[in-house]
């Protein structure tokens, strides 16, 4: 299990990050993290996500609160996507 985390300085090292951008990412309630061992470790099941959200803060200079309802609309999106595919495949099933 410990080979599928890293720890937050190790990240925010490799990618050129603040790590105060990660925390204040898992207070928002945004990402979770893990501690072991007295430290904050990310899951690697959750570097896509952080991918987006640093390029997000970083790159268009999105505030916490805006990847937050940016986070959400597209969850909705992939929702909404899903009950098409769902009524779609009802459809095909009544004609």
């Amino acid at each position: 299990m410990e080979t599928e985390l890293i720890t937050i300085t190790e990240y925010c090292f490799k990618y050129d990050i603040e790590p105060e951008f990660i925390v204040s990412l898992e207070d928002s309630g945004i990402i979770s993290l893990i501690t072991v061992e007295s430290e904050k470790c990310i899951h690697i099941k959750q570097f896509g996500e952080l991918d987006r959200y640093i390029h997000l803060h970083y790159d268009l200079q999105i505030n916490i609160e805006g990847i937050d309802a940016i986070r959400h609309l597209l969850e909705k999106v992939d929702a909404m996507q899903q009950e098409i595919k769902e009524l779609k495949s009802q459809l095909h099933l009544h004609q």
